[in-house]
Parts: C-alpha cells; structure tokens; sequence
C-alpha cells in the first residue's frame, strides 16, 4: 500500500508540480511564521525574530530543491527536461539531424533486414511441441529416388524399413517418415466452389506416414490429422490435410470444407483437416507443401507406379522424436544412437542375404546413420543461402560500425562548437554526470528514431530480397513481417549504436574545463582542441578506412566469382534456347500415349514463325537432378569399390543440335533409331576417356544396371562434356544419352512375381521441351502457348525459361551476396568519404587562425594545400597498414565461397586499395583547396 500512494504521490507531482510548488511554499510561509512566532516568545523583538526564522530556513529555492530531489520523481523530470533540450537542440540542426537518421535508418534497416531473414532461415523453431526433441535420422537435404544403396545412405529409407521403424521405435517416443521430394500435383476443386468447367489447378503435394503429426507434435486448426488407420496399406486412405494457405487461397476459407472431395491427379481424396497458418511442415522447401497425404497414396500422388514393395526404392526420410531424457542427456542419446544403428545394420545384413563376404560384414558393421537435430525443420533454403545470409549479416554489421563513426565524428565536431555553452552549464553548478546524461539522451534519441525508419526500411528491403530468392514462386516459406524477436533485435541494435556513438563524444564534452572556454584565450583552446579532442576523429577515421578496404576486397572477391560462374565453358550453347517444363501425367496421360503426344508437339512447335529445330528430353541441358545409374563398359575392369556411375538422360532426335551440344565424333540420333533396330547410346568426352582405350567409344558396348534399360547398348557418338549440374562443380559428371523411341513399352518383369502383368514404362514420358529460336526466345512464349493449348488445353505448362534463366537459377545465392555486398561496400565507402569530409571540413575550420597566420607570415597556398592533404595521407596509409592484414585474415573464411579465384587475389587488392585512396584524396581535397584560398585578414579576425 505504501508503495502504491508512494508511486500516487510521485505521479500528482510530476504532472501538478505548479499545485505541488504552491503547497510547498505554503509549508514554508507557515514553517516561517511558526518560527518566527516562537523566536518571538521567548522575548525576540518581532523583527529580529522573522530574520532569524529566515536565516534558520536558509535559501527556499535551495530547500524546494532539496525537497524535490529527495523523491523518485525528480530523476524522471530531469529526464523528461533533458529529453526536450535534446529534441531542440536537435531541431536546431536539422542538417545534423537528417544525415543522422539517415545514416541510421539505412545502417539499422540493413541488418534488421539480413535478421529477419536469418531468424526465420537460421534460428525460429517449429511450431510443434517440444521441438528440441526432433531429430533426423540421417542427413535429409538430398531428395529423389535412389536404389542399389545401403539403408540411410543419403537419408534415404525405403517404404518397408521405414513401416518396420514406425511399428517399433525402440527407445523413441515415435518415428516417423516423409516423402523426400514434394511433387506438384494437377487439383480440381468440388464445383461448388468455382463451378464444373473450373480448371485444374497445380499444388505442391507431400506423402507422410500415418504417425508424422503426432510424432512432429503438430495438430490441426481444423478436424483432424492424418492418422496410422490412413496408412495401412498401399492404396488405401486417400484422405488429405490442407495447408492454411492453399485453404485460404483456393479454398477461400471456408469452415465447412471437411469432408469435401478434392480431386488429385484424378484420384478423389476427402478433405480432413487444415493446419494453423504457422505450420509449415517438417521439411520447409521454397514452396511449402499445400497439402499432405498418406504415404499408401504414393501412386496418386506421384503418378507414378508403387514404391511400396519389399524390393522398392529408397525414397523417404525418416525422423524421430526422442524421449524426454535423452533430449537433455548425451549417455540416454548415445543409447539411441546405438539401438538405431543396430537396426539399420540389421536391415542391411537381411538386404544382402547369405552368406556375406568378411570385408562387407566389416563395412556393415561400421555402418551408422548419425541422429541429427531437427528443431528447426529441414530447409532446402538454410542449405542454400545459410552461409550467404552469415556473410551479409556481418557485412551490415561493418557498414553499421562505419555509420557509428560517422556519427561519432559528428557528434565529436558539436560537442567542440558547445564549449562554451557546456563550460557555461558547469560554471553554474551542473555536474558533469548531468552533462554526460543529457548527450547520451540526445544520442539515444537520434537512434531510436533512426532505428524505426531502419524497422520500416527493413521490411522493404526484406520484401525484395523474398522476391529475389522465391524465383517466381507465389507463395513461400518467408514471411517478411517482423516478429517480437525481430523487433527486440532492432531495439538492441539501437541501443547499442546509442552507446557506440554516443559515450565518445558525452564523456569529451564532459571533460571540458570551464576556466578554459571561458577566458579570454578561448579562441586558441577551441584551435587547439587538446590531444584527446584530435585523437578521436582521427582513429574514427582510420577505423572507417580499414573497415572500407575489408569491405570492398570482399565485395570485389564476390563479384569475380559470380563473373566466373556466369562466363565459364558450359559446354553448350546459351542463347536463343527455350526450356518448357510439363507433366501429362497430371491430366491422365498414360505412359504408351507418350510417343503420340511427342510427336503431336514437336510438328506443331516446329512450325511456329523463328523455331529453328524442336527436341523433348527427360531432363535438360543443366538441371538440379538427374536420372543416373551405375553401368558396366564393355572391356574395362573396375577397380576394387570403384563406382561406376553416370547421369542419363533420354532424348528425342535433334536434341543435340537444339540443346547446342556438339558432337566431337560419330553420329546423333535419328529416325532410324526404333525400337525394333540396334540399341544405341551416345556418350559425352568423359565416359569415352575413362572407361574406355584412348577414349575411342565409338562401337563399344555399355550395360545399364536398371533393368528396363539394360541393353546391351552400342555406342555411335560422343559429345562435348557439359556441365549438367551445380556450375561450381569443377569434376565433368559423365553423361549417357540414351533415344526416347527406343525406351521398352513395358517394365521389365518382377523375378519375385512372374505371372504379375507387366507394368508401363515410365521412361517413354519426357518433362521439358527445348526449342532453338532464330531470335529472342522470350518473344514466342505466347505462341508457345498457343499451339500447346491447341493440342491440349489441359495439358499443364509447370515452368516456361530460357536457357539463360535456367543456369542463373544455380547462382541466386551468388548474385544475391555479390549485389548486396556491392552496394553495402559503395554504401560504406560513401559513409566513410563523408566522415573524411567532414573531419577534415571540421579541422580546416578549427585551424583557421593558424592557416591566416601561416599566410600572414609568407606561408604559399600550396604548402597549406599539402598541411591539409599530408594529414589525411597519413590517415590513409594507417588505416591501410592496418586494414591489410585485417582484409587478409578475414577473406580466408570466404574460401568456400569462392570459384575461380583465390581469397588474397592481388588484383582485386589492388583495386579496392586504389579505390580506397581515391575517395580518401578526393574527399580531403576540397577542405584542403578550401583553405589554401583563405584570406589571411579574414582568417585572424575569425572567432
């Protein structure tokens, strides 16, 4: 209760202090009067009396003071008083001002908005229960379809293994499995919605075990969540979750929408719940997944024949939520780790059958699949741009620093030019405390408003970049909206530029002597400034140089690297070639109608005006995954664990000449190659000089390890190696091309199951167009288009690029820290030439009497332009000095990311060294031309 009518009291008077002053004075007439009044009775003239009364009071205005001082309030209205001093004194600089918050905003907003992106990418959790018992079993950034593998060889499971772990976790509370790859898969909505000629729609689709919600710990918004009773076998459930998006999107939010019907790649699936618009999955791609449904659908989902047989493929990650004392405890861990293995192996040695030869026992038995954590998901985009995002938030960070010196300068320049007034202030009685404070608030005022023009700055800036790395895609798993944990971010950095900045320059202005500012001689003290008042500016500058060369080196070393990534020899030819990514599958296109339908396309798009020629491929030139196999050359003898190992592809004739890709020697595929004539395969440099005598390929024969191609296949031609994945691989992949007319119209039939009838190939279907255009392939889009549409206006059209947009795809991360460490360094290298301005602005300023005095005496212009220039030469060769070594230490962390050069290229030295000196002489050049042309009769008349 006291400190409830203490905390009242306080209130009533700081916001009375009028009504609080007036009873004070009260107080103190009556105080006054009784005194007197008592002095008086004991015999004191009346006179006398009230004198001695005031003497015994002393000063009111002191004991007001003392009175006032003495509660909590007073320290508030100090505050409140010094805040608006600062506000005017801030107001009274509006240039000041206005280069502060800018300098601010743009320093703050660049890393709130590399914050934002590495809090949501880097450091949030998800939103499941107790998230930090998630962990992977294996490591799950891979994603495809794999065979002839070890089990959790790339993450990967196959369909049995992973129900045989669900069924017995061992020491887990569960364990769960999802398909490694999403799949985009053609949705038709009930009619009740958008009507029956509504059409199709494409959505991302992901297949998960019946367990992952309540392993993953996530429950629906709406209804309920994919249960084990919808997994229990192949064909069976075909039941759906939506993601919030897709609901609200497609869906448009409607809360009667369970149990509706959604058609999937013409399977119907019943609508059964909805997730909460935070929930994302466990594994958060570019495009999140849209909806989710169980793994016994997988032939739905993926149009694709079963995966879940005993002898399937591997193509599911797996994941497990630990028990409460193994996630806090490393020995209950290692218990886990090792039932796990144990099971693996297990698995393993019943894959292999009997008897196992000792050196394989030996390799099993070494065989581990490490648990890893996964509190923050699996994301293909922390695997992308983690490293980036690192860089660019230290880049900011650097650019941050030289904003701060900036404003310390600044600051250091004011605090000079209010000498007198300070000194003014502590001739009457203010402490220095009381002066520091009053800085402080000024400059914690300059950085809280710089902070949030930074905050709205940030959220711009964090849309673009989104824009930037989402490559088209309509919605993705970024959200630009700041959160509380981005906004206590940006009050901290706040804060700390606040102090950075500010305790320099407060505690310099608090050191000033009264004595000094005040006599007569204070136009000499304010030239002369003191070592400590030189010192600051200078090393601020020097601070600003170093950091600018790091900056610029780093900047220059990205820039190279993205130049040598775009220019290298990808080994075919980039221009005036459209890519056209679809799947008839989606729309119930069935394997056997494929060569129709190829044909059908390539006619209709080879007449279209400036179409030079017209392939179709199951993959194009550069793609992020292949199809790949292990082969046997004929005549060559592996060496012992050698992997013979190379990415296919199948192709329709022409493809080389449209694709770009020369021919070294033989022949391309024709119309000759059918299915009923000689099986032939063509093979790229690569294949032909490792696996075969002096590289001549030409004639041999290769024997593919996947049944429907085995072949033999006879070898006609060989062509240029080219780059067919990551661009920064410098080891050429081998390739074989294999003709699309001469895939098998049927699967090759199941040893285990002989009388089963015989399944369609797959591999008759291809998934991109290629069309070599006479001039720019952008302008026959809508063409394109057009004549698809005419053979089939369902036919869905999933990606449209040119070639040059495909291979800029692998390079996002690169173009995006090599633009952005770009301008952040010209950003850093304009903050520290306007440092530099302005010192040397300031000191030409301070040195003005000295410089008319050094003319008066016979002292020629050009030796004060060299004072000046000299002075900042000075600086410049420090800050280089030490900055060299600084910039040589710190580019070897960027090693990795680098191709093509190496981190102390001296080139790129050179150049950030010679830019460096040219803003430093340019920005000390005009102050110092300044004061060579000062009139020595004006200059000692300056006050």
């Amino acid at each position: 209760m006291n400190l409830w009518n203490n905390l009242k009291s306080g209130l009533r008077s700081l916001f009375l202090k009028r009504r609080v002053d007036r009873e004070l004075e009260e107080e103190l007439q009556s105080y006054l009067e009784a005194s007197a009044a008592d002095k008086r009775n004991s015999g004191i003239d009346p006179k006398s009396a009230r004198r001695l009364a005031k003497i015994e009071i002393g000063s009111r205005g002191s004991v007001k003071h003392q009175v006032w001082t003495s509660r909590w309030e007073s320290t508030l209205d100090s505050l409140i008083q010094d805040t608006r001093l600062s506000l005017r004194s801030l107001a009274k600089s509006p240039g000041f001002t206005l280069i502060a918050l800018l300098s601010l905003a743009l320093g703050i907003g660049a890393n709130t908005a590399i914050f934002t992106l590495i809090h949501q990418v880097l450091l949030r959790n998800l939103p499941v229960q107790h998230p930090e018992q998630l962990v992977l079993i294996g490591n799950a950034d891979g994603a495809g379809v794999a065979g002839g593998i070890d089990l959790g060889d790339y993450g990967l499971f196959p369909w049995y293994f992973a129900r045989e772990l669900q069924s017995n976790p061992g020491p887990f509370q569960g364990i769960a499995s999802y398909g490694s790859f999403t799949n985009k898969a053609s949705v038709r909505l009930p009619s009740a919605y958008y009507g029956n000629n509504q059409a199709a729609i494409l959505a991302t689709a992901a297949i998960v075990s019946g367990n992952y919600f309540s392993v993953l710990g996530a429950q629906p918004m709406i209804g309920r969540a994919i249960s084990p009773a919808d997994d229990t076998s192949p064909g069976s459930g075909a039941v759906v979750v939506l993601s919030h998006h897709f609901w609200q999107q497609s869906l448009a939010s409607d809360p009667a929408v369970l149990g509706k019907i959604l058609t999937i790649n013409g399977t119907p699936f019943a609508v059964i719940g909805v997730m909460p618009p935070a929930f994302l999955g466990l594994k958060r791609d570019l495009e999140p997944a849209d909806l989710w449904a169980p793994i016994s659908m997988q032939s739905a989902i993926f149009s694709q024949p079963s995966f879940l047989t005993r002898n399937g493929p591997y193509f599911l990650h797996s994941f497990a939520r630990l028990s409460p004392q193994a996630a806090v405890d490393k020995s209950a861990l290692a218990q886990s780790q090792t039932w796990l293995d144990q099971q693996i192996r297990n698995g393993i040695r019943a894959n292999a059958g009997s008897p196992i030869p000792a050196d394989r026992q030996q390799e099993i038995n070494r065989h581990t699949v490490p648990l890893l954590p996964a509190s923050h998901g699996v994301s293909s985009i922390r695997h992308q741009y983690g490293d980036s995002l690192v860089i660019l938030m230290a880049v900011v960070a650097l650019v941050l620093l030289i904003a701060c010196a900036n404003l310390a300068n600044f600051l250091l320049a004011r605090a000079a030019q209010r000498q007198r007034e300070i000194s003014t202030r502590l001739a009457l009685g203010s402490s220095r405390a009381r002066i520091v404070r009053q800085s402080l608030i000024e400059t914690l005022l300059l950085s809280l408003a710089g902070g949030a023009a930074g905050l709205a700055l940030a959220f711009a800036v964090t849309r673009t970049l989104i824009a930037f790395v989402s490559q088209g895609a309509e919605h993705i798993a970024i959200d630009p909206t700041p959160d509380i944990t981005v906004l206590l971010f940006t009050l901290g950095v706040s804060l700390a530029t606040a102090l950075l900045f500010g305790l320099a320059p407060a505690f310099t202005a608090a050191r000033t002597g009264s004595t000094l500012s005040l006599s007569s001689n204070a136009r000499t003290a304010q030239s002369s400034g003191g070592r400590a008042s030189r010192l600051w500016p200078k090393t601020l500058v020097t601070a600003q140089v170093m950091l600018s060369l790091l900056l610029l080196v780093g900047a220059g070393l990205f820039l190279r690297t993205l130049n040598n990534l775009q220019n290298q020899d990808y080994g075919f030819e980039r221009t005036h070639l459209l890519l056209v990514v679809f799947d008839p599958s989606l729309v119930g296109y069935k394997p056997h109608q494929a060569p129709a339908l190829r044909q059908q396309l390539i006619e209709r798009l080879s007449a279209l005006p400036g179409v030079r020629s017209v392939a179709l491929s199951a993959t194009p030139p550069i793609s992020g995954g292949n199809w790949s196999s292990t082969f046997k050359p004929q005549g060559y003898t592996p060496a012992p664990k050698e992997n013979v190992h190379s990415s296919l592809n199948r192709v329709t004739e022409r493809y080389f000449e449209t694709a770009g890709i020369a021919i070294v020697t033989g022949r391309s595929f024709n119309s000759g190659d059918t299915l009923s004539s000689l099986k032939v395969a063509i093979v790229n440099q690569t294949v032909a000089q490792r696996y075969f005598p002096k590289g001549d390929a030409i004639g041999h024969q290769l024997t593919m390890d996947i049944n429907n191609i085995k072949g033999p296949w006879r070898i006609v031609g060989i062509t240029r190696d080219t780059k067919s994945g990551d661009p920064r691989n410098t080891q050429t992949d081998s390739m074989i091309y294999f003709p699309l007319a001469q895939m098998p119209p049927f699967n090759a039939p199941d040893p285990a199951a002989p009388n089963a009838p015989l399944e369609e190939n797959q591999d008759q279907g291809v998934a991109v167009i290629l069309l070599r255009t006479a001039g720019d392939p952008a302008q026959v889009i809508g063409e394109l288009r057009a004549a698809i549409a005419g053979i089939d206006p369902n036919l869905p059209i999933i990606r449209v690029q040119t070639i040059h947009e495909a291979v800029d795809s692998f390079m996002t991360h690169d173009q995006l820290i090599s633009r952005l460490t770009g301008i952040f360094s010209l950003l850093a290298l304009l903050l520290a030439a306007i440092g530099l301005y302005g010192v040397m602005s300031y000191s030409v300023v301070r040195r003005t009497s000295e410089i008319g005095i050094r003319l008066a005496l016979g002292a020629q212009s050009g030796s004060v332009l060299w004072m000046v220039l000299r002075e900042s030469l000075i600086l410049l060769a420090i800050g280089l000095a030490l900055g060299l070594p600084l910039t040589l230490a710190s580019t070897r962390v960027l090693r990795d990311q680098l191709f093509g050069l190496s981190a102390t290229d001296p080139s790129i030295l050179a150049a950030a060294i010679a830019v460096v000196a040219a803003m430093t002489l340019i920005a000390a050049w005009l102050p110092a031309r300044r004061a060579a042309k000062v009139d020595p009769m004006v200059a000692l008349r300056c006050d």
